[in-house]
């Protein structure tokens, strides 16, 4: 009887919130997930190569090595991969699922990042990952970390162990969108906490849902490499374009 109950509760929080397409925000029809048949059939194509040896920015210049960012700027984590091109209907999606209370659109965003950045996670072989955190003004606000969101998901997709209290976000900060690279680096300054424990890891993943200019991941990296971590690698749902 209980499990007759717990199927008719789902049915009703189907009914009263229904589930929505990840990237046209369309209820969602019976024995459709995370995307609408419409629109997996013209789903976004992932970057592929050529792409930034550092970041993994997609380059247009098949002569280039680097992007713009990682050839003129040092970088603290050792190699990234974005898995969409921040732009179009990714955007769009990806701002409903940061700030409009879409956290089912993670289950989506969580599983192309494990299908299409697994030979990645593979190279790299990281011994944990740790989500960018967000102040808890924004928690309180958003009731979800996206980032952790999307951790959890390739976590338990690899087994990998997740730890969310090794970084902390202590000073709220300005939406770094607003900002050039020098106030994003100023805005950033003494924003996060890293605990000593971090330095015992020899392979880090960072994972986040936006790579544009990188200076919270390397905000980030620099934290932890200063209490003697390893190698840090990143990994996004989206990146931003590298010429």
């Amino acid at each position: 009887m209980k499990r007759r109950k717990g199927i008719r509760t789902g049915r009703l929080a189907d009914w009263i919130y229904p589930r929505r397409c990840a990237l046209c925000d369309g209820v969602l029809g019976k024995g459709e997930r995370y995307v609408c048949s419409l629109c997996r059939g013209d789903l976004p194509q992932p970057v592929e190569e050529p792409r930034c040896m550092r970041c993994g920015k997609p380059l247009t210049d098949l002569e280039k090595e680097f992007c713009f960012d990682c050839g003129h700027y040092e970088q603290s984590f050792e190699r990234g991969r974005g898995i969409f091109l921040y732009q179009g209907r990714i955007r769009e999606s990806m701002m409903r699922f940061k700030f409009r209370g879409r956290k089912e659109y993670g289950a989506f965003f969580g599983g192309m990042m494990l299908l299409y950045g697994r030979d990645f996670l593979l190279q790299v072989r990281p011994q944990v990952i740790i989500p960018v955190p967000v102040h808890w003004r924004k928690l309180r606000t958003r009731g979800y970390n996206q980032a952790e969101v999307l951790a959890e998901i390739i976590s338990s997709g690899l087994s990998i162990p997740l730890r969310t209290d090794l970084v902390l976000r202590k000073k709220f900060t300005v939406a770094q969108k607003k900002l050039n690279r020098k106030e994003r680096k100023e805005n950033l300054k003494r924003a996060f906490v890293v605990l000593p424990e971090a330095g015992r890891y020899e392979r880090i993943l960072l994972v986040d849902d936006i790579y544009t200019t990188g200076s919270t991941v390397n905000a980030i990296a620099g934290k932890l490499k200063e209490q003697g971590a390893g190698q840090i690698y990143v990994l996004t749902a989206c990146i931003g374009g590298g010429d």
